[in-house]
């Protein structure tokens, strides 16, 4: 979870947390000129319904919700679990957070 209220702008001032969870990492092996690109991704548990094309922009889930499921080495055609120290010990190159305040 990551709080970026100290580092608003005056206009989110105001809020005493601004806080996004992240579930998605992208890893990069290799060199400049070719290389390798694998992903980490967090799974939740469903606690609610999606509109149909999967997300529901206008819901914000909770700091437990955020917490909560597993991750996973996406690496091709291959899915792994993965324990979150792994993904916290990745080179990253692109990360994917959620805004949840």
């Amino acid at each position: 979870i990551l709080d970026l209220a100290p580092f608003c702008s005056l206009n989110c001032k105001g809020e005493t947390r601004v806080l996004y969870s992240l579930y998605g990492v992208v890893e990069h092996s290799g060199t400049m000129r070719s290389g390798h690109y694998t992903a980490y991704v967090k799974s939740r548990p469903s606690t609610h319904n999606y509109v149909e094309n999967g997300l529901d922009a206008g819901h914000k889930i909770s700091h437990a919700e955020a917490s909560k499921g597993s991750w996973f080495h996406i690496s091709d055609s291959s899915v792994h679990p993965v324990p979150e120290a792994k993904v916290q010990s990745s080179q990253a190159y692109l990360l994917f957070y959620e805004n949840i305040s």
